[in-house]
């Protein structure tokens, strides 16, 4: 293992340390590159998911006296085709990944920092990791008493305006990218920050409402029809802009599409903007 400044080179990986964190893990570079480099390897790790170019697992790293800390850590498979041309322009999603939770976090968000990252010179895969989300997904945050489970759908549509307010865009806002810690108010942490960007001028207001789409197009046990139009009206409300039934017509005729384009069933369509309601 090698250390210069804040880089770690180990075994044809190059990791990035994380700049002025203070999480107890940042403390620890070596042990953080050792564990990084071993769930690369298949050495360590517990697989939590694996989609089409990417893999997740939990692990923990040793921090000092204190116990074990759990750590989430992704691999992020070389791109392949059309997406290499692409990540030839953008440049490395690891440290796009860090950039943007930077900014997040400096801007009031919640999102969990990247406390390293790195690539692997001759395969082109990268890595990236962070602290383990503590807080809710979206199934067990239904599961709560009625008048809370409203005031968190409205706090939610308040936090996403509050985010396109401040020019973020989600590249994939759905209800598994997102955690919930219950208080007053719910605070909401967003995760998968590979797509993040910002957004203000040209096609702002398509982006946004493509994030509307992400979020509801999924079906979630206890989330009825009128659940769905309080996360729009507070959404709406927040926003300071079009009235919330504009939106609902806008991003029913996108979500229209999507279904064309990925052939899905008319059964299984779900959206928060699609239902003809004014229930509130």
């Amino acid at each position: 293992m090698k250390a210069e400044g804040g880089t770690v080179v180990l075994g044809g990986w190059r990791f990035r340390l994380a700049r002025d964190s203070d999480h107890p893990a940042a403390e620890q570079p070596e042990e953080l590159a050792a564990l990084a480099y071993a769930v690369a390897g298949g050495r360590a790790g517990r697989l939590l998911r694996r989609s089409r170019r990417a893999a997740s697992f939990r692990a923990a790293v040793r921090t000092g006296y204190t116990p074990d800390t759990e750590v989430f850590i992704k691999l992020i498979d070389p791109p392949r085709g059309l997406a290499r041309l692409k990540a030839m322009l953008r440049g490395s999603s690891a440290e796009h990944v860090a950039r943007a939770t930077q900014r997040l976090n400096a801007a009031g968000f919640s999102a969990p920092p990247v406390l390293l990252h790195g690539r692997e010179t001759i395969g082109g895969r990268e890595l990236l990791l962070m602290p383990i989300v503590h807080g809710d997904g979206p199934f067990k945050a239904l599961e709560t008493m009625l008048g809370y489970k409203r005031a968190m759908l409205r706090a939610l549509g308040a936090e996403i305006a509050r985010l396109h307010r401040a020019g973020f865009i989600h590249g994939d806002l759905t209800p598994y990218n997102m955690f919930v810690t219950r208080g007053e108010p719910p605070r909401f942490t967003f995760v998968d920050h590979e797509r993040t960007r910002m957004a203000f001028f040209a096609g702002r207001r398509r982006r946004q409402l493509r994030n509307l789409v992400q979020l509801g197009r999924f079906d979630l046990p206890g989330l009825s029809r009128t659940d769905r139009m309080r996360v729009l009206h507070a959404y709406a409300g927040s926003l300071n802009g079009p009235s919330w039934r504009s939106l609902r017509r806008r991003a029913a005729a996108m979500l229209e599409r999507r279904v064309r384009r990925d052939g899905l069933e008319p059964a299984r369509r779900t959206a928060v903007m699609c239902e003809n309601s004014d229930d509130r």
